[in-house]
Protein backbone atom coordinates (compact mmCIF):
# COMPACT_ATOMS: atom_id res chain seq x y z
CA UNK A 1 0.00 0.00 0.00
CA UNK A 2 2.99 2.01 -0.42
CA UNK A 3 1.99 5.58 -2.22
CA UNK A 4 4.16 8.92 -3.29
CA UNK A 5 3.99 12.22 -0.81
CA UNK A 6 2.74 14.02 -4.42
CA UNK A 7 -0.12 11.52 -4.23
CA UNK A 8 -1.47 12.41 -1.53
CA UNK A 9 -0.97 16.02 -1.72
CA UNK A 10 -4.15 17.61 -2.36
CA UNK A 11 -4.93 15.55 1.35
CA UNK A 12 -2.60 18.23 3.03
CA UNK A 13 -4.73 20.52 4.58
CA UNK A 14 -7.69 18.01 5.62
CA UNK A 15 -7.77 18.65 9.43
CA UNK A 16 -5.93 15.95 11.68
CA UNK A 17 -8.91 13.00 12.46
CA UNK A 18 -10.48 12.98 15.79
CA UNK A 19 -9.28 9.83 18.03
CA UNK A 20 -12.55 9.36 19.99
CA UNK A 21 -13.14 6.30 22.12
CA UNK A 22 -16.48 4.00 21.03
CA UNK A 23 -18.67 5.71 23.39
CA UNK A 24 -17.98 9.40 22.28
CA UNK A 25 -18.82 7.93 18.75
CA UNK A 26 -21.76 6.86 19.92
CA UNK A 27 -22.68 9.49 22.03
CA UNK A 28 -21.66 12.62 20.03
CA UNK A 29 -22.08 11.21 15.96
CA UNK A 30 -24.96 9.93 14.00
CA UNK A 31 -25.39 6.30 12.24
CA UNK A 32 -22.57 4.72 14.14
CA UNK A 33 -21.87 1.23 12.21
CA UNK A 34 -20.68 -1.77 13.63
CA UNK A 35 -18.81 -4.74 12.61
CA UNK A 36 -19.68 -7.67 15.54
CA UNK A 37 -17.21 -10.26 16.62
CA UNK A 38 -17.71 -12.87 13.74
CA UNK A 39 -16.18 -16.52 15.30
CA UNK A 40 -13.22 -17.04 13.40
CA UNK A 41 -13.90 -14.36 10.75
CA UNK A 42 -13.56 -11.20 11.77
CA UNK A 43 -9.53 -10.82 11.25
CA UNK A 44 -7.70 -8.05 10.24
CA UNK A 45 -8.14 -8.54 6.24
CA UNK A 46 -12.13 -8.49 7.08
CA UNK A 47 -11.66 -5.90 9.46
CA UNK A 48 -9.93 -3.58 7.06
CA UNK A 49 -12.39 -4.47 4.51
CA UNK A 50 -15.37 -3.18 5.59
CA UNK A 51 -13.72 -0.08 6.90
CA UNK A 52 -13.41 0.50 3.65
CA UNK A 53 -17.34 0.88 3.19
CA UNK A 54 -18.66 2.86 6.29
CA UNK A 55 -17.93 0.46 9.34
CA UNK A 56 -16.71 2.55 11.85
CA UNK A 57 -16.67 0.05 14.65
CA UNK A 58 -14.88 -2.98 14.32
CA UNK A 59 -14.41 -6.01 16.59
CA UNK A 60 -11.90 -9.02 16.93
CA UNK A 61 -13.43 -12.50 16.94
CA UNK A 62 -14.37 -13.54 20.45
CA UNK A 63 -10.74 -14.41 22.36
CA UNK A 64 -10.68 -16.81 25.15
CA UNK A 65 -9.00 -15.06 28.11
CA UNK A 66 -7.19 -17.49 30.07
CA UNK A 67 -5.71 -18.78 26.87
CA UNK A 68 -4.82 -15.42 25.38
CA UNK A 69 -2.64 -14.62 29.03
CA UNK A 70 -1.36 -17.56 29.39
CA UNK A 71 -0.25 -18.43 25.85
CA UNK A 72 2.24 -17.00 23.44
CA UNK A 73 0.35 -18.95 20.32
CA UNK A 74 -2.66 -17.82 21.57
CA UNK A 75 -1.44 -14.53 21.49
CA UNK A 76 0.11 -14.54 18.28
CA UNK A 77 -3.20 -17.00 16.29
CA UNK A 78 -5.90 -14.13 18.24
CA UNK A 79 -4.48 -10.95 17.36
CA UNK A 80 -3.30 -9.29 14.16
CA UNK A 81 -3.41 -5.29 13.78
CA UNK A 82 -2.30 -2.91 11.55
CA UNK A 83 -1.90 1.18 11.89
CA UNK A 84 -4.25 0.94 8.96
CA UNK A 85 -7.18 -1.30 9.41
CA UNK A 86 -9.03 1.36 10.81
CA UNK A 87 -10.92 3.80 8.64
CA UNK A 88 -11.38 7.55 8.61
CA UNK A 89 -14.94 9.37 7.95
CA UNK A 90 -16.82 12.36 7.66
CA UNK A 91 -19.34 11.85 10.07
CA UNK A 92 -22.13 13.95 11.08
CA UNK A 93 -22.80 14.76 14.65
CA UNK A 94 -25.71 14.59 16.53
CA UNK A 95 -28.49 17.71 16.68
CA UNK A 96 -30.58 18.40 20.14
CA UNK A 97 -29.61 15.69 22.76
CA UNK A 98 -26.03 15.26 21.48
CA UNK A 99 -24.84 14.81 24.95
CA UNK A 100 -26.90 10.97 25.10
CA UNK A 101 -24.41 8.67 27.09
CA UNK A 102 -21.99 11.14 28.09
CA UNK A 103 -21.63 9.45 31.57
CA UNK A 104 -19.92 6.69 29.91
CA UNK A 105 -16.84 9.28 29.52
CA UNK A 106 -16.03 9.82 33.01
CA UNK A 107 -12.61 8.86 33.80
CA UNK A 108 -13.07 8.05 37.36
CA UNK A 109 -14.08 5.75 38.98
CA UNK A 110 -18.25 6.11 39.49
CA UNK A 111 -17.68 5.94 43.92
CA UNK A 112 -14.33 7.74 43.70
CA UNK A 113 -13.86 11.20 42.20
CA UNK A 114 -10.44 11.27 43.01
CA UNK A 115 -8.37 11.80 39.78
CA UNK A 116 -5.54 9.76 41.03
CA UNK A 117 -6.27 6.93 38.51
CA UNK A 118 -7.57 9.15 35.68
CA UNK A 119 -4.33 9.85 34.05
CA UNK A 120 -3.15 6.04 33.62
CA UNK A 121 -3.32 4.76 29.95
CA UNK A 122 -2.59 1.99 27.92
CA UNK A 123 -3.22 2.95 24.52
CA UNK A 124 -1.67 5.43 21.93
CA UNK A 125 -3.34 5.78 18.61
CA UNK A 126 -0.24 4.43 16.12
CA UNK A 127 0.64 6.39 13.30
CA UNK A 128 -1.42 5.85 9.93
CA UNK A 129 -1.91 7.06 6.38
CA UNK A 130 -5.79 5.84 6.11
CA UNK A 131 -7.43 9.15 4.28
CA UNK A 132 -11.17 9.66 4.13
CA UNK A 133 -13.14 9.07 0.70
CA UNK A 134 -13.33 12.48 -0.10
CA UNK A 135 -11.52 15.67 -0.09
CA UNK A 136 -14.33 18.02 1.51
CA UNK A 137 -16.59 17.30 4.07
CA UNK A 138 -20.20 16.39 2.62
CA UNK A 139 -21.54 18.96 4.95
CA UNK A 140 -20.36 22.16 6.82
CA UNK A 141 -21.16 20.33 10.17
CA UNK A 142 -19.08 17.28 9.25
CA UNK A 143 -15.82 16.37 11.24
CA UNK A 144 -13.34 13.93 10.30
CA UNK A 145 -13.12 10.33 13.12
CA UNK A 146 -11.05 8.01 12.80
CA UNK A 147 -12.86 4.41 13.50
CA UNK A 148 -11.71 2.18 16.24
CA UNK A 149 -11.37 -1.16 17.06
CA UNK A 150 -12.73 -3.26 19.90
CA UNK A 151 -11.25 -6.73 21.55
CA UNK A 152 -14.04 -8.89 22.91
CA UNK A 153 -12.84 -10.84 25.61
CA UNK A 154 -14.64 -14.28 26.97
CA UNK A 155 -13.90 -15.26 30.35
CA UNK A 156 -15.53 -17.32 33.59
CA UNK A 157 -13.36 -15.13 35.85
CA UNK A 158 -12.65 -11.02 36.92
CA UNK A 159 -8.95 -11.96 37.16
CA UNK A 160 -8.09 -14.07 33.51
CA UNK A 161 -10.07 -10.98 32.21
CA UNK A 162 -7.97 -7.99 33.24
CA UNK A 163 -5.19 -10.21 32.12
CA UNK A 164 -5.46 -10.32 28.64
CA UNK A 165 -6.92 -6.79 28.72
CA UNK A 166 -3.89 -5.37 30.28
CA UNK A 167 -1.62 -7.41 27.71
CA UNK A 168 -4.15 -6.39 24.29
CA UNK A 169 -4.92 -2.80 25.47
CA UNK A 170 -1.82 -1.12 23.52
CA UNK A 171 -3.39 -2.46 20.61
CA UNK A 172 -6.88 -1.67 21.00
CA UNK A 173 -9.60 1.44 21.21
CA UNK A 174 -11.33 -0.91 24.07
CA UNK A 175 -12.44 -4.17 25.27
CA UNK A 176 -15.40 -5.55 25.59
CA UNK A 177 -17.05 -8.55 27.38
CA UNK A 178 -18.93 -11.24 25.92
CA UNK A 179 -21.68 -11.93 27.79
CA UNK A 180 -24.16 -13.30 24.64
CA UNK A 181 -22.43 -15.93 22.74
CA UNK A 182 -24.93 -18.90 22.98
CA UNK A 183 -23.33 -22.21 22.48
CA UNK A 184 -23.37 -24.65 24.44
CA UNK A 185 -19.55 -25.63 24.90
CA UNK A 186 -19.32 -21.78 26.35
CA UNK A 187 -22.12 -21.79 28.33
CA UNK A 188 -20.33 -25.28 30.18
CA UNK A 189 -17.38 -23.19 30.48
CA UNK A 190 -19.49 -20.35 32.14
CA UNK A 191 -18.48 -17.51 29.29
CA UNK A 192 -20.54 -15.83 27.13
CA UNK A 193 -24.50 -16.38 27.67
CA UNK A 194 -23.49 -18.19 30.90
CA UNK A 195 -22.37 -14.57 32.65
CA UNK A 196 -26.32 -13.26 31.97
CA UNK A 197 -27.18 -14.35 35.30
CA UNK A 198 -24.44 -13.41 36.99
CA UNK A 199 -24.70 -9.79 37.01
CA UNK A 200 -22.24 -9.55 40.50
CA UNK A 201 -19.07 -11.33 37.94
CA UNK A 202 -19.67 -8.90 34.81
CA UNK A 203 -19.39 -6.20 37.13
CA UNK A 204 -16.15 -7.42 38.70
CA UNK A 205 -15.06 -7.69 35.42
CA UNK A 206 -15.87 -4.22 34.50
CA UNK A 207 -14.42 -3.40 37.94
CA UNK A 208 -11.57 -5.34 37.56
CA UNK A 209 -10.26 -4.16 33.87
CA UNK A 210 -10.74 -0.92 34.83
CA UNK A 211 -8.86 -0.84 37.93
CA UNK A 212 -6.04 -2.77 36.01
CA UNK A 213 -5.67 -0.05 33.17
CA UNK A 214 -7.25 2.81 34.75
CA UNK A 215 -11.13 4.20 34.77
CA UNK A 216 -10.38 6.02 31.38
CA UNK A 217 -10.18 2.66 29.47
CA UNK A 218 -13.33 1.61 27.66
CA UNK A 219 -14.86 -1.57 28.80
CA UNK A 220 -18.15 -2.62 27.45
CA UNK A 221 -20.41 -5.44 27.23
CA UNK A 222 -22.22 -7.59 24.88
CA UNK A 223 -25.34 -8.97 26.12
CA UNK A 224 -28.57 -11.05 24.61
CA UNK A 225 -31.95 -10.49 26.08
CA UNK A 226 -33.27 -12.63 28.72
CA UNK A 227 -36.49 -14.53 29.29
CA UNK A 228 -37.04 -12.93 32.55
CA UNK A 229 -36.79 -9.26 32.67
CA UNK A 230 -35.81 -8.72 35.81
CA UNK A 231 -32.67 -10.66 35.18
CA UNK A 232 -31.78 -7.84 32.12
CA UNK A 233 -32.49 -5.50 34.35
CA UNK A 234 -30.23 -6.79 37.04
CA UNK A 235 -27.52 -7.06 34.55
CA UNK A 236 -27.73 -3.85 33.26
CA UNK A 237 -27.81 -1.97 36.32
CA UNK A 238 -24.93 -4.10 38.13
CA UNK A 239 -22.92 -2.80 35.26
CA UNK A 240 -23.68 0.81 35.15
CA UNK A 241 -22.86 1.02 38.72
CA UNK A 242 -19.25 0.20 37.64
CA UNK A 243 -18.60 2.35 34.53
CA UNK A 244 -19.49 0.21 31.65
CA UNK A 245 -18.45 2.68 28.88
CA UNK A 246 -21.53 1.20 26.18
CA UNK A 247 -23.57 -2.06 26.18
CA UNK A 248 -24.65 -3.97 22.89
CA UNK A 249 -27.96 -5.66 23.11
CA UNK A 250 -28.47 -9.13 20.66
CA UNK A 251 -32.22 -9.18 20.03
CA UNK A 252 -32.44 -12.85 20.62
CA UNK A 253 -32.67 -15.33 24.22
CA UNK A 254 -29.76 -17.62 24.54
CA UNK A 255 -32.29 -20.48 23.92
CA UNK A 256 -33.13 -18.81 20.51
CA UNK A 257 -31.82 -19.77 17.23
CA UNK A 258 -30.32 -17.26 14.21
CA UNK A 259 -32.92 -18.55 11.97
CA UNK A 260 -35.59 -16.91 14.74
CA UNK A 261 -36.51 -13.42 14.54
CA UNK A 262 -34.83 -10.57 16.69
CA UNK A 263 -37.37 -8.91 19.31
CA UNK A 264 -36.91 -5.25 18.24
CA UNK A 265 -39.04 -4.70 21.62
CA UNK A 266 -37.01 -6.44 23.67
CA UNK A 267 -33.92 -4.49 22.92
CA UNK A 268 -35.86 -1.21 23.38
CA UNK A 269 -36.99 -2.76 26.96
CA UNK A 270 -33.25 -2.96 27.51
CA UNK A 271 -32.55 0.47 25.78
CA UNK A 272 -34.74 2.18 28.61
CA UNK A 273 -32.93 0.05 31.39
CA UNK A 274 -30.22 1.73 30.28
CA UNK A 275 -31.92 5.06 30.17
CA UNK A 276 -29.20 7.12 28.18
CA UNK A 277 -26.64 6.52 31.14
CA UNK A 278 -24.19 5.39 28.70
CA UNK A 279 -24.52 4.77 24.57
CA UNK A 280 -26.07 1.45 23.27
CA UNK A 281 -25.75 -0.57 20.27
CA UNK A 282 -28.32 -3.07 19.11
CA UNK A 283 -27.40 -6.73 17.16
CA UNK A 284 -29.55 -9.02 14.84
CA UNK A 285 -30.64 -9.70 11.67
CA UNK A 286 -29.21 -6.54 9.77
CA UNK A 287 -29.15 -7.32 6.22
CA UNK A 288 -29.45 -4.45 4.70
CA UNK A 289 -29.08 -0.80 5.17
CA UNK A 290 -32.57 -0.12 6.05
CA UNK A 291 -32.75 -3.13 8.48
CA UNK A 292 -30.33 -0.72 10.40
CA UNK A 293 -32.32 2.31 10.18
CA UNK A 294 -35.61 0.52 11.08
CA UNK A 295 -33.79 -0.96 14.44
CA UNK A 296 -32.36 2.90 15.26
CA UNK A 297 -35.75 4.10 14.94
CA UNK A 298 -37.77 1.51 16.84
CA UNK A 299 -35.02 0.84 19.34
CA UNK A 300 -33.61 4.01 20.24
CA UNK A 301 -30.30 2.68 20.04
CA UNK A 302 -27.53 4.76 19.56
CA UNK A 303 -24.87 2.32 16.95
CA UNK A 304 -26.04 -0.78 14.74
CA UNK A 305 -24.55 -4.12 14.72
CA UNK A 306 -24.17 -6.72 11.94
CA UNK A 307 -22.66 -9.69 11.73
CA UNK A 308 -23.96 -12.39 8.79
CA UNK A 309 -25.33 -9.68 7.17
CA UNK A 310 -21.57 -7.99 6.87
CA UNK A 311 -20.40 -11.85 6.40
CA UNK A 312 -22.66 -11.78 3.08
CA UNK A 313 -22.19 -8.17 2.15
CA UNK A 314 -19.02 -6.53 3.52
CA UNK A 315 -20.59 -2.64 1.79
CA UNK A 316 -24.10 -3.22 3.56
CA UNK A 317 -23.15 -0.02 5.48
CA UNK A 318 -22.41 2.04 2.32
CA UNK A 319 -26.07 1.13 1.24
CA UNK A 320 -25.21 -1.71 -1.15
CA UNK A 321 -27.91 -4.24 -1.61
CA UNK A 322 -25.31 -7.53 -2.34
CA UNK A 323 -21.10 -7.94 -2.80
CA UNK A 324 -20.08 -5.34 -5.21
CA UNK A 325 -17.38 -6.46 -7.30
CA UNK A 326 -15.00 -4.17 -6.07
CA UNK A 327 -15.50 -5.71 -2.58
CA UNK A 328 -14.11 -8.70 -3.34
CA UNK A 329 -11.00 -7.29 -5.37
CA UNK A 330 -10.39 -5.56 -2.24
CA UNK A 331 -10.47 -7.89 -0.48
CA UNK A 332 -8.72 -10.43 -2.60
CA UNK A 333 -5.56 -7.92 -2.56
CA UNK A 334 -6.29 -7.11 1.14
CA UNK A 335 -6.11 -10.53 2.10
CA UNK A 336 -2.85 -10.98 0.10
CA UNK A 337 -1.04 -8.07 1.68
CA UNK A 338 -1.57 -9.31 4.97
CA UNK A 339 -1.21 -12.59 4.27
CA UNK A 340 -4.68 -15.37 5.31
CA UNK A 341 -4.94 -18.78 6.11
CA UNK A 342 -6.68 -20.26 2.89
CA UNK A 343 -9.65 -21.80 4.42
CA UNK A 344 -10.83 -18.38 5.80
CA UNK A 345 -9.89 -16.67 2.75
CA UNK A 346 -12.02 -18.97 0.75
CA UNK A 347 -14.88 -19.06 3.37
CA UNK A 348 -15.38 -15.22 3.17
CA UNK A 349 -15.42 -15.35 -0.30
CA UNK A 350 -18.14 -18.07 -0.67
CA UNK A 351 -20.16 -16.05 1.98
CA UNK A 352 -19.67 -12.93 -0.47
CA UNK A 353 -20.51 -14.48 -3.63
CA UNK A 354 -22.99 -16.68 -2.63
CA UNK A 355 -26.23 -14.49 -4.13
CA UNK A 356 -23.92 -14.22 -7.58
CA UNK A 357 -23.90 -17.82 -8.34
CA UNK A 358 -26.17 -20.57 -9.32
CA UNK A 359 -25.55 -23.69 -7.33
CA UNK A 360 -23.27 -25.29 -9.97
CA UNK A 361 -20.97 -22.60 -9.88
CA UNK A 362 -21.04 -22.61 -5.94
CA UNK A 363 -20.40 -26.58 -5.88
CA UNK A 364 -17.29 -25.96 -7.88
CA UNK A 365 -16.24 -22.62 -6.60
CA UNK A 366 -16.24 -24.98 -2.86
CA UNK A 367 -13.98 -27.67 -4.42
CA UNK A 368 -11.26 -25.31 -5.25
CA UNK A 369 -8.07 -26.13 -2.54
CA UNK A 370 -5.54 -23.29 -2.95
CA UNK A 371 -5.64 -19.09 -3.33
CA UNK A 372 -4.24 -19.29 -6.90
CA UNK A 373 -7.35 -21.47 -8.03
CA UNK A 374 -9.52 -19.05 -6.43
CA UNK A 375 -8.00 -16.23 -8.14
CA UNK A 376 -7.80 -17.36 -11.68
CA UNK A 377 -11.13 -18.58 -11.41
CA UNK A 378 -12.71 -15.04 -10.27
CA UNK A 379 -10.21 -13.33 -12.89
CA UNK A 380 -11.85 -15.57 -15.31
CA UNK A 381 -15.49 -13.83 -14.46
CA UNK A 382 -13.70 -10.38 -15.02
CA UNK A 383 -12.37 -9.32 -11.64
CA UNK A 384 -9.31 -7.09 -11.86
CA UNK A 385 -6.71 -7.87 -8.65
CA UNK A 386 -3.67 -7.06 -10.84
CA UNK A 387 -4.37 -2.77 -11.61
CA UNK A 388 -1.74 -1.24 -9.26
CA UNK A 389 -3.30 0.96 -6.23
CA UNK A 390 -1.69 4.24 -5.12
CA UNK A 391 -3.05 5.07 -1.54
CA UNK A 392 -5.13 3.39 0.81
CA UNK A 393 -7.94 5.69 -0.36
CA UNK A 394 -11.48 4.34 -1.84
CA UNK A 395 -14.94 6.10 -2.30
CA UNK A 396 -17.32 2.83 -0.76
CA UNK A 397 -20.52 5.02 -2.92
CA UNK A 398 -18.96 5.12 -5.94
CA UNK A 399 -17.11 2.20 -5.66
CA UNK A 400 -13.48 3.48 -7.20
CA UNK A 401 -10.12 4.79 -6.14
CA UNK A 402 -10.16 8.78 -5.98
CA UNK A 403 -6.77 8.84 -7.16
CA UNK A 404 -5.90 7.04 -10.77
Amino acid sequence: MAYKEEDAAPWADLPTPEVLPVARMLAELETVNVLAPLVRCSKLPFRHLVSLYDTHVTTTPMILAEEFSRSQPARVSDLSTSANERGVFWMEPRGVGAERGMAALSLTHPEDAGPSRAHKTYYAPPPHTRLPARLTPPTARSRLVRGALLAQLASPNAASLADAAELIAPHVDGVDINCGCPQRWAYAEGIGCALLRKPELVADMVRATKDRLGWGFPVSIKIRVDDDPRATETLVRNALAVGVSHITIHGRTRHQASTEPVSLPAIKFAVGLVGGAVPTVANGDLWELADAKRMREETGVDGAMAARGLLANPALFAGYTSTPHHAVENFVNLADDYGFIFSLFHRHLAYMLEAHMYKPEKTYFNALASSVQVIDYLSSRGLDFATPRKIPMWDASRGYSLLP
